[in-house]
């Protein structure tokens, strides 16, 4: 049992193709088939059952990719421990939901890199689900969620900071000129938040169905500037986090509305696998991150 073929295994298994597996490894596709059969041959078990053109891990080959997977990730951390002399030019993924992209990650990365400009640093964006996935997979060395607190058995998760939510209106919206606002005021209203994917969004969906508030229709969206866009076009209101939406308040492009409804619950919170190996880099920075408490 080699590396190589665990790796094939492991592609396969993920792609569900013989031939995307191959187009991913760079093999042609009969080394791909051999790698499968010397597996096959020395587990005496058949790994893959071919429906007509689909691809499906047997049962023994679903015990495998678990040692498999394992194997490539203790792998690939064995050989990053030996050729990463240094943070300077150590190497790091970093995975985010895309609302926290916007929020607290440049100052990070920007301060990080300054400290380091030789790192290697590559960022992955998607939801809750697939960075924790992500995660699960060694896919990313270290994640960050802006959401409730989350609590997976298989991540060692810390909250950096607890974010205030704000609600948001254009300059020239009734709610402004309300000395206070609640949830009952988006009544009718156009609320603009994140898609449904986003355990942001589920937060403010549970208070909405909680108080059975009617808004006139939820526009979801993934991305906090285009929110922002939207709501100073007139569209509608929206709660964001305070640090989001500072610069557009002080310039008077958006308003803050007085919100005086129950607090939400969002933290901005850095995350990595309970059997990661914290290299040098992903160590120095967890540090830099740590700065924001």
């Amino acid at each position: 049992m080699e590396i190589k073929q665990l790796k094939t295994f492991s592609a396969i298994a993920k792609t569900g193709s013989f031939s995307n597996a191959s187009d991913i490894l760079g093999y042609a596709q009969p080394t791909v088939t051999t790698h499968i059969k010397l597996l096959e041959d020395e587990l005496k078990v058949k790994l893959f059952e071919r429906l007509g053109h689909r691809i499906k891990l047997t049962e023994e080959g679903k015990h495998l990719l678990y040692y498999a997977e394992n194997i490539l990730k203790f792998s690939s951390e064995a050989l990053s421990s030996f050729s990463e002399k240094n943070t300077e030019t150590g190497k790091i993924t970093i995975g985010a939901n895309e609302s926290f992209s916007v929020v607290r990650l440049p100052l990070i990365l920007k301060n990080f890199i300054h400290r380091y400009p030789n790192a290697d640093v590559n960022l992955k964006f998607g939801s809750v689900k697939e960075i924790h996935e992500s995660l699960q997979n060694n896919d990313v060395d270290i994640a960050f969620f802006l959401t409730r607190e989350v609590c997976y058995s298989d991540l060692i998760v810390e909250t950096l900071i607890k974010e205030e939510i704000v609600a948001i209106a254009p300059p020239s919206h009734p709610l402004t000129s309300k000395e206070t606002v609640n949830i009952f005021d988006f009544e009718n209203e156009e609320l603009i938040i994140t898609q449904e994917d986003c355990t942001y969004r589920a937060m403010i969906q549970e208070l909405i169905n909680e108080t059975n508030v009617h808004p006139k229709s939820i526009i979801g969206i993934n991305n906090i500037h285009a929110i922002k866009q939207l709501v100073m076009s007139g569209l509608g209101v929206a709660l964001l986090p305070r640090i989001s939406v500072e610069y557009e308040i002080s310039q008077n492009l958006l308003v803050e509305v007085p919100w005086k409804e129950a607090y939400l619950p969002v933290s901005t919170q850095i995350a990595y696998h309970k059997d990661k190996w914290l290299s040098p880099t992903i160590l120095s920075f967890l540090e830099e991150a740590r700065k924001l408490t």
